[in-house]
């Protein structure tokens, strides 16, 4: 009898062995089976979408069309009204986007200009054209100002040049032809186009 309680006995601690053996491998095969956990990442917000503001490109004073060789014109502009421009300096520059006039969209560098106070400075009865390039008195005239007085009336002008007469009035009646003037890297106005004329 006590032969059977020790053989009992082993039986039971071998059958525990088992037991045990069997529950560490499958909670091995378990543990290698389960996924690997990833890390999650924050949703990236999406930016609202904003103006460019204007890159350095080679626009010049004037945007001349050379595969369209006209003689008629289209002027952009914007009249600001007196005393518009506070005193200091401020920059500018243009946003051209008009597949009539180029493939692709583009902007002019910032042009600065300053506005002064001084009691010296000349009673002026012509606007002051800002232009691609810098300030001057009329929309084809040569730049020669980079300084002006507060009570001052400014036009944003750019002038698209060399059209033919069909092209300038598709230029000038177009609503995908838009210009853009942007100011002190904050503001922005959309220029109006003139009618066609023969510069």
């Amino acid at each position: 009898m006590e032969y059977l309680d020790t053989k009992m006995h082993l039986i039971s601690k071998r059958t525990l062995l088992v037991v045990l053996g069997l529950s560490s491998l499958y909670m091995v095969a378990c543990a290698s089976m389960s996924p690997v956990p990833t890390p999650t990442l924050e949703p990236t917000p999406t930016p609202k979408p904003t103006l460019p503001p204007p890159t350095p490109t080679s626009l010049p004073t004037t945007v001349p069309q050379e595969n369209l060789a006209g003689s008629w014109a289209v002027s952009f502009e914007y009249e600001f009204p007196p005393n518009f421009w506070n005193l200091g300096s401020h920059s500018y520059g243009y946003f051209v986007d008009c597949p009539l006039l180029m493939s692709e969209s583009s902007g002019s560098e910032w042009f600065w200009f300053t506005v002064v106070d001084w009691e010296w400075m000349p009673e002026h009865q012509l606007p002051v054209y800002l232009r691609i390039g810098g300030l001057s008195i009329g929309p084809l005239e040569p730049i020669t100002m980079d300084t002006i007085a507060p009570e001052w009336s400014t036009i944003a002008v750019l002038t698209v040049l060399n059209l033919t007469e069909e092209d300038a009035k598709l230029v000038a009646t177009s609503s995908d032809c838009v210009i853009l003037f942007n100011w002190d890297e904050v503001f922005t106005q959309a220029l109006t186009p003139g009618e066609p004329f023969q510069p």
